[in-house]
């Protein structure tokens, strides 16, 4: 597939490590060359986001590309930025806490809803004049309220072709999907289910924090980990706990300002920190190819969201390990992930 595209972009892949197409790759860039509206269900880690970028640059189309938060849309901009190296790309990144020139607008524009919107009520910029609207994670984005944002950011665009990724597709997101695309065509490459690459484990503790803490440090090793607490103020304990005792540790949490957050995602990313403390909230769009480990200190609200956390390691064919710490308070949780994981 990718020896049909053009030489730029093929060289851009090649030295980005894309030898040969992801599933949803080859099943989603094709339709998306012949300008049909896809809406696709495929795990975190899929290869999704070059799924719908290498048509984007290949066509030389214009593009708003959603995202439910920066770390994501930040993440997508590196990704445009790679795959279109050897292309004159015109980029931006609109999302809070960054200024934008209201001068010009650019080719491709990647952004959250809320800071959008606020750009389109004051004639900053006009939804209109896009070829595509991609919309990814849109169930985090029904998740976090953003479901009217994107209906009138679609109301607003003259869009021919639109996308929809998500690892669920509730029926608001169906809905949303046909309302505002011409001969949709339904990808579903994955149940929802936790991927297939990651060993899972499940650790029953005696409480709630001292326990917990004694065997995360057993899991301690060197590699990638991930970790997950239910709070900001339990995920910043944690980290100066761990911070105190050594570990190579950075933290992401809600309240943080955006420059840190940012910051702390790309020291992980990059190695400067092997273990990262992270809320949920915080985490959502996290995506790192090389995470060994998630750690689940806390354990989440509900199985939607394990599998979310879950799903941030054994991406893109890599082994992962995802282990659960529980008390005895907690054993229907377990009980009820472990009926999925029976499916």
């Amino acid at each position: 597939m990718f020896e049909n595209l053009s030489e730029d972009l093929r060289k851009a892949l090649n030295e980005a490590g894309y030898i040969k197409p992801t599933r949803v790759q080859e099943a989603v860039i094709p339709e998306l060359m012949n300008g049909n509206s896809v809406i696709v269900q495929a795990k975190t880690g899929s290869g999704k986001t070059a799924a719908y970028v290498i048509p984007i640059l290949e066509r030389n189309s214009t593009a708003l590309i959603l995202s439910p938060t920066r770390e994501l849309a930040t993440q997508i901009l590196d990704e445009i930025r790679k795959i279109g190296k050897y292309k004159q790309i015109d980029v931006s990144l609109i999302i809070g806490g960054m200024s934008y020139d209201d001068q010009r607008q650019s080719k491709i524009v990647v952004g959250t809803p809320g800071r959008l919107l606020d750009l389109w009520s004051k004639g900053k910029i006009d939804f209109s004049g896009y070829d595509f609207v991609i919309v990814d994670e849109a169930d985090r984005m029904l998740d976090m309220g953003f479901i009217d944002d994107i209906r009138m950011i679609l109301n607003h665009s003259n869009a021919k072709i639109t996308g929809f990724f998500s690892a669920t597709i509730p029926d608001e997101i169906m809905t949303l999907a046909k309302e505002f695309s011409k001969d949709l065509r339904e990808i579903v490459l994955d149940e929802y289910k936790p991927v297939e690459e990651v060993k899972q484990k499940f650790v029953k503790v005696r409480n709630d924090w001292s326990d917990k803490v004694s065997k995360l440090l057993e899991e301690i090793n060197g590699e990638k980990i991930l970790v997950f607490a239910r709070t900001r103020d339990r995920a910043r304990k944690l980290y100066y706990l761990l911070k105190g005792k050594g570990v190579n540790v950075g933290l992401l949490s809600g309240d943080m300002p955006q420059s840190v957050r940012l910051k702390n995602f790309y020291g992980f990313k990059k190695g400067k920190y092997n273990v990262l403390v992270a809320t949920d909230l915080a985490s959502r769009g996290i995506d790192i190819i090389d995470v060994n480990k998630v750690i689940n200190f806390d354990i989440p609200r509900d199985v939607e969201t394990y599998i979310h956390r879950v799903g941030r390691t054994g991406r893109m064919g890599r082994v992962g390990q995802a282990i659960t710490f529980y008390t005895f308070r907690e054993a229907d949780m377990i009980k009820r992930i472990n009926n999925l994981l029976a499916i």
